[in-house]
């Protein structure tokens, strides 16, 4: 059962129904990755790619060392509480998700694993209601296959009972949906969904995952979907609940009895959905994440160029990782910059080619 009181849209949601299909790349130019900080790479890897299916960059059995950020203004910046962030190094896996690209064999979103040593990291382990949690829904062709394997392999089902359920009127899923939710090695919650008849989709025929979303839990709707869209533009347009809701099918997918408002926005240049939802009963004094611990996350935007980005930043009073605040160089022709929203969760904005480091040997 779905309660949902109606009034007038709002001036910042102008869609009037969720969003569906894929949207024309704007100042953002596609979804670069959700970003992941994890404890260790082979136990990701395992999960995401050898039990769900997604893509892996390299081969799977080639070594994956850890490597030095000395030098790095950026990745020092980030590596919050830690007393010497320089003694850091770090190792990434890149596990592309299929069905996220605008067109078959277009560049995908991916999943960055991150696994940071050598500094003070905690596990993050939030609360689904609090601020700054988010989730991945990952669109599956065989739901119940792929949750065999997790149970196989003893990854905790969030879902009461541990058994797909019918997700009923969620707004802009339409036919016959099954879900269920786990969490992956970290405690990070993962959404498997299966959607029948099969929706449209650019990932290859062979591959299981088919698509994704990413949830953000926000501390204030409208305060923060305002400034996503301000920060990534015109383009990045959303549908609001008209009012809080009570969905008893997704109570019964996570376990959380609490009624709910969302913001959602399809990702420009991409079928990815974005998600904000903020719960009528949440705390107030939720506890933000270092960017480093494992089970916490951030969120990559392609940009077209973020000179425009970090003016939008500035506008909006706000100061990227970086000391500098503006984007910073991490290649010859690559710049990026982090700047962390209301709830402590991380964006970063990323341009190729826009300009060269002049200091780049």
């Amino acid at each position: 059962m779905v309660t949902l009181t109606a009034s007038a849209q709002t001036s910042w949601a102008t869609l009037d129904a969720p969003p569906s299909g894929i949207a024309p790349p704007g100042d953002v130019l596609r979804p670069g990755h959700l970003g992941r900080q994890i404890t260790d790479v082979e136990l990701s890897t395992h999960f995401y790619h050898d039990l769900i299916g997604l893509e892996l960059i390299g081969k799977r059995e080639q070594p994956r060392p850890f490597f030095g950020n000395r030098g790095l203004q950026i990745v020092a910046s980030l590596s919050q509480g830690a007393k010497d962030p320089y003694k850091q190094v770090s190792r990434v896996v890149l596990l592309p998700i299929p069905g996220t690209s605008a067109a078959p064999g277009g560049p995908e979103m991916t999943i960055e694993a991150i696994e940071i040593r050598g500094i003070s990291r905690y596990p993050f382990h939030p609360a689904l209601t609090d601020p700054g949690a988010s989730y991945l829904t990952l669109y599956v062709r065989d739901l119940d296959k792929t949750l065999a394997l997790l149970k196989g392999e003893r990854y905790p089902v969030v879902t009461p009972g541990e058994d797909p359920v019918d997700l009923t009127g969620w707004p802009g899923v339409t036919g016959q949906v099954r879900a269920v939710m786990v969490r992956d090695p970290d405690g990070y919650p993962v959404i498997l969904m299966q959607e029948t008849p099969e929706p449209p989709t650019t990932a290859p025929a062979s591959s299981n995952v088919i698509g994704a979303r990413v949830t953000i839990v926000v501390d204030n709707l409208e305060k923060t979907a305002r400034l996503y869209q301000s920060l990534v533009g015109p383009d990045f347009r959303f549908w609001a609940s008209p009012s809080w809701m009570s969905n008893d099918s997704y109570a019964a997918l996570t376990g959380v009895h609490n009624p709910f408002r969302l913001a959602v926005a399809l990702v420009p240049g991409s079928p990815v959905i974005m998600q904000l939802i903020e719960y009528k009963n949440h705390s107030k004094h939720f506890k933000r994440p270092y960017f480093q611990d494992p089970g916490a996350a951030h969120f990559l935007f392609m940009s077209k160029n973020d000179d425009v980005m970090a003016d939008r930043i500035h506008a909006a009073h706000l100061h990227t990782a970086s000391p500098s605040n503006e984007p910073v160089f991490i290649s010859k022709t690559v710049r990026t910059m982090f700047v962390a929203d209301p709830q402590g969760f991380w964006l970063e904005f990323m341009d190729f080619n826009v300009k060269t480091d002049p200091n780049f040997k």
